[in-house]
């Protein structure tokens, strides 16, 4: 699937407020197309990555209701999808920074629902491999506010 026609598809998605099937949307966001993730930064890839996220989410909502495993699975996924535009070395600059700062966000999402979890002796031990392999990768990305582009403004900004 194109970057074009997976941006089609789900603004079909959010378009149709009467039947939004999350089995449909879980689809969308499970089938997005590798170029979401760069290398450049358009306003399709933009609008496509913003949407993406939001779809995680919805699910990771949906499903943290209903099914405590597939909620922490999608938390998982999203990172994982974060963590490796972060490492693309061809990716634009500002897609490696928004995906960081995001990826710093659903850390913290993912620790808050650790601790919300009735079994925390094994909660806690996710939570505990949630920080020592954040902490790990944010030494390894070795990023910095001052190395991030904050002086670009762009109209194809991600924020």
């Amino acid at each position: 699937m194109t970057l074009t026609s997976w941006l089609a598809s789900i603004s079909d998605w959010y378009q149709a407020k009467h039947d939004r099937s999350l089995d449909s949307l879980e689809q969308l966001v499970y089938s997005a197309p590798t170029s979401i993730w760069g290398p450049e930064l358009t306003d399709n890839q933009s609008k496509a990555i913003a949407c993406w996220l939001d779809g995680c989410l919805r699910v990771f909502e949906h499903a943290k209701y209903h099914n405590i495993a597939k909620a922490f699975q999608t938390l998982q996924y999203i990172s994982s999808k974060l963590e490796m535009a972060a490492f693309n070395s061809a990716a634009d600059i500002e897609i490696k920074d928004w995906c960081i700062k995001r990826l710093q966000h659903i850390t913290v999402l993912s620790l808050e629902f650790c601790n919300q979890q009735h079994d925390q002796p094994t909660w806690n031990n996710e939570a505990n491999t949630l920080i020592e392999n954040h902490v790990k990768l944010m030494t390894s990305v070795a990023w910095n506010e001052k190395q991030t582009p904050s002086n670009i403004h762009t109209s194809n900004s991600l924020h």
